[in-house]
């Protein structure tokens, strides 16, 4: 990107400026919001088969009825968008891997919704552990069928490139009732670390004990974590705590909170800078214009606090599975995408 020097007398130089300079804070914005995508926590001893237990129906028909829930009628937002942003369990640049199951698991999942008519936006943190329907693709990536399993696996039917991103997004979709989901973006492994360094490291306190898994990670202590130790903070569970997904998930929120402020005083060169070197490993079907717009919504409107659907963590055929309260998804729907019915 080429930055021009502003020219007070200059008109064309200034709309030049601006434009340069709108692109950077979009830039910055999108780094922000697929960083959030990036806080995955890959393990390679987690299996990448896990067994489906059961069939079940395709996708809902988002056709947005009124809902009654607890006596109260709910209506329709009409005016949200929503995309969904994953962090990847493969290691390097994005590549095609043509296949039936060689996406890698999509391990941090947050779906960003805006309310573009309340002027709000707020973050729905997916336990990547949820027992969920997933669609199953063939070898074309065609959908054979759907089964009970990790939200996860969503990602690995396909290639590892579009069609695995899709498939997660109807498996989310599914999940939250058919609710639209406008757009989606997928960010490889290495990543966080190639971010963590360009920006000078983060600094956070070790509040876990990482003896078994990086020794440099010393509980208790507040250090600035190169890039190798931020990819073990953040996508470390064998061994650490309890060694579930929900522990793990807390320590990626410890760090993008520290992040944030680093990434939002990036000049506009530094954001270009960061941006081309975690391209090649990223894939993304939103457009450059909704990225400006985003940017410009996630910076003009109202930040709510972040969901997350409850549940219980439980042990399946050897493998974490995290079994979701139908009452709190239900809940996260509602505050989403429905308003309460006026009387």
């Amino acid at each position: 990107m080429r930055h021009h020097r502003y020219h007070r007398a200059d008109y064309h130089h200034s709309r030049v400026h601006r434009r340069d300079a709108m692109r950077a804070a979009a830039a910055a914005v999108l780094l922000l919001v697929v960083l959030l995508a990036a806080l995955f926590g890959i393990s390679r001893w987690e299996n990448r088969t896990y067994a489906a237990d059961g069939g079940s129906t395709g996708p809902a028909s988002w056709e947005k009825p009124d809902i009654t829930y607890n006596g109260v009628t709910y209506t329709p937002k009409h005016r949200t968008e929503a995309y969904l942003l994953m962090g990847v369990d493969v290691s390097g640049p994005v590549k095609s891997t043509p296949g039936a199951y060689n996406g890698g698991q999509a391990d941090a999942q947050f779906l960003l919704v805006l309310d573009n008519e309340a002027e709000t936006w707020q973050m729905l943190r997916l336990n990547r552990d949820s027992m969920v329907d997933v669609p199953v693709l063939d070898l074309r990536g065609d959908v054979i069928g759907y089964e009970r399993q990790q939200l996860a696996l969503a990602h690995a039917y396909g290639d590892g490139t579009n069609n695995s991103c899709q498939n997660t997004v109807d498996a989310v979709s599914m999940l939250l009732g058919g609710a639209a989901i406008d757009g989606y973006a997928a960010l490889n492994m290495d990543g966080i670390a190639i971010v963590n360094d360009a920006i000078g490291g983060v600094t956070v306190t070790i509040t876990s004990d990482f003896t078994a898994v990086d020794p440099t990670l010393v509980e208790g202590e507040t250090i600035t974590l190169n890039g190798q130790q931020a990819f073990e903070f953040v996508r470390t569970r064998k061994d650490v705590d309890d060694q579930t997904n929900l522990a793990r998930m807390e320590r990626q929120r410890v760090y993008l909170e520290a992040m944030k402020p680093q990434l939002m005083a990036l000049s506009d060169t530094e954001v270009v800078q960061v941006m081309e070197k975690v391209n090649d490993y990223l894939v993304s079907n939103i457009g450059s214009q909704t990225v400006l717009d985003l940017a410009e919504k996630l910076k003009d409107y109202q930040e709510l606090p972040e969901l997350t659907i409850e549940g219980e963590n439980t042990i399946e055929d050897g493998h974490w599975a995290y079994i979701l309260n139908e009452d709190s998804l239900q809940r996260v729907i509602l505050q989403l995408f429905y308003n309460e019915k006026a009387k």
